[in-house]
């Protein structure tokens, strides 16, 4: 069993004069299902499409720590924590569950020489070897009989070795094989660069599969068998003299209760409560009974409460208020992380919801431990699953933004976030943002507001003049409305990884705006009124096309605004 630390608790107000939040803790046994549909699973198949790279089954053990080389950062090593509904065999081919990884175009980001003893220390013997920055693209799909499951990503950086190493080198003999050892190492630079010029690339690239064979395993175990293990949280509520914070302290201890005895419905009046006290969030004053740091946690603490009612959507719109919170003014980058970690979680909960609410497991059994399957020739022998075909952009056409487009309840998250719009289904219409600005912001997820991407910022925005941060990150928005100027109001304007060709010429009355992002649009030119804005203290326009003298004068207008 392992422990979960999903929630640690809220940074204190960063004013002593301010109100703060407290956390209580809540601490439970959770029983986490697979989040694709596994009654009647029997077989487990696996494939990997390794494409015209250097790499076979025969070489899979070519290098002596390549076990270690499929060790992820919460290392399972032939430890297997995971169950299943039964006994599974792990083929290759087509199982009752099908796992699909294909690798892409590998590159290496940067390389450096360094130099080290040699492994038989010698008087004066040096070796050379070189430390890689490694991207090796690796998409993954689940299937069944029924078609597509889900399909994902796997982190494409790692860190690789050529040289200063051992080796396996393997001769079949008759039934058996013959293994020895070879010491590789370089005792001059030239040697190593020759080396590397020869077969530096098909090294790195069947390291880099052996590395991902390690990640694909660990995806596995977390979408398809059940894990016994703890989950932590920490409810927040007020603290101060502000106002009496009872009644937030109290449905944080209901909430726990609620949590630790997996009586889920009972979250239900905690959820009022919070919901009610948000109400009172004032983002200008620090000595609010709601400021800052206590909406931040009333707003993690609505996205743990929807995450196990089943709300999902409400969970994630509660998320991304948490996370604008986190991320203003003095960041904590651990805080932010952990925040952005719980989004996964409410998509697992939201896959194991579709597939498998309705099981009700006894007698579970250990899972298969599919690193040493796949890793050991004396279990992977007779089990073909490397295949030399290229099917990367096949995989990459369903998990990205030329997928077909289906019903919203079929999407994973990454096709969700990735949609494009179809042109027939109202495109002419804006979208509606009733119930959406609340406490003077307005948050624009990818997750849930797919359906804008392909338009412009919808122009009722304007009926909101005293509205103080808008952030629409990763939309796909491609215009803003020119009302903008309406909006004096505002104090963040965080618009960046659009589609903005143009922005208008609207900043001439925001007195009040302190952060402005643009970063990461299509954007050939500012307008005017950015160089006027005076009081700006972070400008973000990197990512664009703004021309070197524009760039210039913007450092000239705005001395005291941090430009990146």
């Amino acid at each position: 069993m392992k422990t979960l630390l999903l929630f640690t608790s809220v940074l204190l107000a960063s004013s002593l004069m301010g109100q703060k939040s407290k956390t209580d803790k809540a601490k439970f046994d959770y029983t986490q299902y697979p989040s694709v549909p596994v009654e009647g699973m029997e077989n487990l198949g696996i494939q990997v499409y390794t494409g015209d790279l250097p790499f076979n089954k025969d070489t899979l053990r070519l290098y002596l720590g390549n076990m270690d080389m499929m060790k992820s950062n919460v290392e399972r090593m032939s430890k297997v924590n995971y169950l299943a509904l039964k006994e599974v065999n792990v083929v290759g081919g087509e199982g009752d569950i099908t796992i699909d990884m294909a690798i892409g175009q590998p590159m290496i980001v940067a390389k450096e020489q360094k130099q080290a003893q040699c492994m038989v220390p010698k008087d004066g013997c040096s070796q050379y070897y070189f430390t890689v920055k490694y991207s090796m693209p690796a998409l993954v799909q689940a299937r069944n009989s029924e078609g597509l499951i889900d399909t994902w990503e796997l982190n494409p950086e790692m860190e690789l070795q050529f040289g200063n190493e051992q080796i396996e080198k393997h001769r079949n003999i008759g039934e058996g094989s013959q293994t020895s050892i070879q010491v590789v190492n370089y005792t001059s630079e030239a040697d190593l660069n020759l080396a590397f010029a020869d077969f530096g690339d098909a090294s790195l690239a069947r390291k880099g599969i052996v590395n991902h064979i390690g990640n694909l395993a660990e995806s596995i175990y977390n979408r398809v068998f059940f894990e016994e293990t703890t989950l932590t949280f920490e409810i927040g509520y007020g603290s101060g003299k502000a106002a009496d914070y009872t009644e937030t302290e109290t449905a944080s201890s209901t909430a726990i209760a609620a949590l630790e005895n997996k009586d889920f419905a009972a979250l239900d009046g905690p959820i009022k409560i919070w919901e009610s006290w948000l109400e009172r969030y004032d983002a200008s004053d620090k000595k609010a009974a709601v400021n800052k740091k206590v909406a931040q946690a009333l707003h993690e603490n609505l996205s743990i409460g929807f995450t196990f009612t089943g709300e999902f959507e409400n969970a994630r719109q509660n998320l991304d208020k948490a996370l604008e919170l986190a991320q203003d003014g003095f960041v904590n980058q651990n805080e932010v992380d952990r925040l952005k970690e719980f989004r996964g979680f409410i998509a697992q909960q939201e896959m194991v919801e579709k597939y498998n609410s309705g099981l009700n497991p006894t007698n579970l059994v250990t899972a298969p431990d599919i690193k040493k399957i796949l890793g050991r020739r004396k279990f992977n022998k007779d089990i073909d699953f490397l295949i030399a075909e290229d099917k990367y952009a096949e995989i990459a056409k369903v998990h990205g933004k030329d997928a077909p487009k289906k019903d919203i309840s079929e999407m994973t998250v990454e096709e969700f976030m990735n949609q494009t719009p179809d042109e027939s289904d109202d495109a002419g219409e804006e979208i509606s943002l009733e119930g959406r600005v609340e406490n003077d912001m307005l948050i624009l997820s990818g997750l849930v507001d797919g359906n804008m991407r392909g338009k412009a910022l919808p122009e009722s925005i304007c009926a909101y003049p005293e509205i103080k941060t808008i952030r629409a990150v990763n939309i796909g928005l491609i215009s803003l409305p020119e009302c903008l100027s309406e909006l004096t109001s505002l104090k963040k304007l965080i618009l960046s990884k659009n589609e903005f060709e143009t922005i208008p010429d609207a900043f001439a009355g925001m007195n009040d705006l302190k952060n402005l992002d643009i970063s990461d649009n299509k954007l050939t030119n500012l307008p005017e009124s950015i160089y006027g804005l005076k009081n700006l203290k972070k400008l973000s326009v990197s990512g664009n096309q703004i021309p070197d003298e524009q760039l210039k004068r913007l450092e000239n207008a705005l001395p005291d605004c941090k430009i990146k």
